[in-house]
C-alpha cells in the first residue's frame, strides 16, 4: 500500500468541492449543473473517506489501547484499498456509463436492458468543455493533484438499432 498524506488530500479535495460548488453558479445547462452536482456528492465521499483515514492513523498512533490501535491498522489498511481501487485505478463517472464485460466482449444497453456486440452497441462521447460550463478545467486540475479522475461522457446510439447478442 502506498504512504498516502491523508490530511493534505482532505484540505486538497475541500478546496476542489468549493471550486465545483462556485463553477456552479455561472452554468447555463442542466446537463452542466448535474455533472457539477455528481462531481461535489463524489468528492464528499471521498472527503468522508479521508476523514475516516485520518482517524485511524490517529488511533494507531495513540498506542494507549493495543486492540484499538491493532482494529485502526486494519481500518487504515481497508481504506488505501478502496482508495486505490475504487478512487485511483477507474476514472469516475459523473454523467452517463456503460457497463463492458471485456471476456465476452459485450456491452450493455442501459435502454433496452439487453447485451450487445461491444461494435453494435452504444458508445460513449465525451462531453465538450463548453457544454460543461468550465468543468473540464476542474476535474483536470483534480486528476493532477490527486490522481483520482472523473470523466463526463453522454451514451450515443448509432442511427440503426444493433443486432442483440446471444445473451
Amino acid at each position: 500500500m502506498s504512504d498516502i498524506d491523508y490530511l493534505s488530500l482532505f484540505t486538497r479535495l475541500n478546496g476542489f468541492m468549493l471550486i465545483a460548488r462556485i463553477n456552479r453558479v455561472a452554468c447555463d445547462n442542466d446537463l452542466a449543473r448535474c455533472a457539477h452536482d455528481r462531481l461535489v456528492a463524489k468528492l464528499g465521499d471521498l472527503i468522508e473517506l479521508t476523514i475516516r483515514a485520518v482517524e485511524a492513523q490517529r488511533c494507531q498512533r495513540d498506542g494507549a489501547d493495543p486492540a484499538r490501535a491493532e482494529q485502526a491498522a486494519e481500518d487504515h489498511y481497508w481504506i488505501e484499498a478502496e482508495f486505490e481501487h475504487r478512487w485511483i485505478a477507474q476514472p469516475q463517472p459523473l454523467l452517463d456509463h456503460l457497463d463492458i464485460d471485456l471476456a465476452t466482449q459485450e456491452i450493455f444497453d442501459p435502454r433496452t436492458k439487453r447485451w450487445y456486440a461491444l461494435e453494435c452497441g452504444p458508445s460513449l462521447r465525451e462531453v465538450s468543455d463548453q457544454n460543461l460550463c468550465g468543468l473540464r478545467q476542474i476535474i483536470d486540475q483534480i486528476a493532477c493533484e490527486t490522481g483520482v479522475s472523473f470523466h463526463a461522457h453522454r451514451v450515443v446510439y448509432g442511427s440503426t438499432e444493433p443486432a442483440p447478442s446471444g445473451r
